[in-house]
C-alpha cells in the first residue's frame, strides 16, 4: 500500500493500557493522521464499513473474535488496507497462522517500540515487516520441525558428497530451489556447516550409515 497522504489508523485492542501506550507511540509518528482505538472486533468492522482505515494495528487475542478472523472480515471489507498483527502469542500454532494470514506486518509486544514505528513505515511505502523477536521465534520454531520427505532426500544427497548443481539435475529443479532448502535443512537442525549439517543427520536418523 503506497500512501502520500497521513494514513488514519485504527488500533484493535482490548487491553485499555497496552492500546493507550500504542496511541500514545503512534501520535508523534508524521505519517498518522487520525488515530482511533476500539476493544472489539465487532466495533472495528462498523467503524470499517462506516469508514475504512488506511492502517489497521490488530490484537491477535480479542473477547469476541481471534484477531486472524478479524482480519480476513477486515480484509473484504477494506482490500486496500495494511494490517499489522501486535500480539504477546508465541505459540507454534499462532505464528503459523499468523504468517499464512496475509497479514502486511507482525510485531510483538516484547518487541522494542521502534520496531512498530519501522513496520508502520514499511507497510506505508508498499512493503512488509517482520520484527527481531518474531523472526527470532520462527527460527525457533524451524529448528523443532522435522525434516520433509524431499528435505530429506536433498540431505542425503548432500551426505553423499553432491554438489548443489548435481543435486538440482538429479530432482529436476533449479539449482536455487535446492539452496533455498538447504538453508530450511540448516536452520531445522540447528546447524552452521556441511560437517555439522551430515553429523546432525545421522544422528537424528535421517542418514543412514552403512556398517
Amino acid at each position: 500500500m503506497e500512501q502520500t497522504e497521513k494514513a488514519n489508523l485504527l488500533i484493535i485492542e482490548d487491553h485499555e493500557i497496552v492500546a493507550i501506550g500504542l496511541k500514545t507511540l503512534m501520535a508523534a509518528n508524521p505519517a498518522l493522521g487520525t488515530i482511533d482505538c476500539t476493544a472489539t472486533a465487532k466495533q472495528a468492522m462498523e467503524l470499517t464499513v462506516a469508514h475504512p482505515y488506511d492502517l489497521y494495528i490488530i490484537d491477535v487475542e480479542l473477547p469476541d473474535m481471534t484477531g486472524i478472523e478479524l482480519l480476513k472480515s477486515l480484509q473484504t471489507l477494506s482490500p486496500d488496507s495494511a494490517f499489522i498483527f501486535h500480539t504477546i502469542h508465541d505459540e507454534l500454532w499462532t505464528l503459523h497462522k499468523m504468517v499464512s494470514s496475509g497479514a502486511n506486518a507482525i510485531v510483538m509486544k516484547n518487541d522494542d517500540p521502534g520496531e512498530m514505528q519501522q513496520a508502520i513505515a514499511s507497510v506505508l511505502d508498499g512493503g512488509t515487516y517482520f520484527s527481531s523477536h518474531f523472526r527470532e521465534c520462527c527460527e525457533e520454531m524451524e529448528r523443532h520441525q522435522t525434516l520433509s520427505e524431499r528435505e530429506i532426500d536433498i540431505l542425503r544427497l548432500i551426505a553423499e558428497g553432491l554438489q548443489t548443481k548435481d543435486i538440482a539435475e538429479r530432482l529436476f529443479v533449479s539449482a536455487n530451489t535446492i539452496e533455498f532448502h538447504r538453508k530450511r535443512i540448516m536452520r531445522k537442525l540447528a546447524v552452521t556447516n556441511m560437517a555439522q549439517l551430515v553429523k546432525e543427520g545421522i544422528a537424528k536418523g535421517y542418514i543412514n550409515v552403512k556398517r
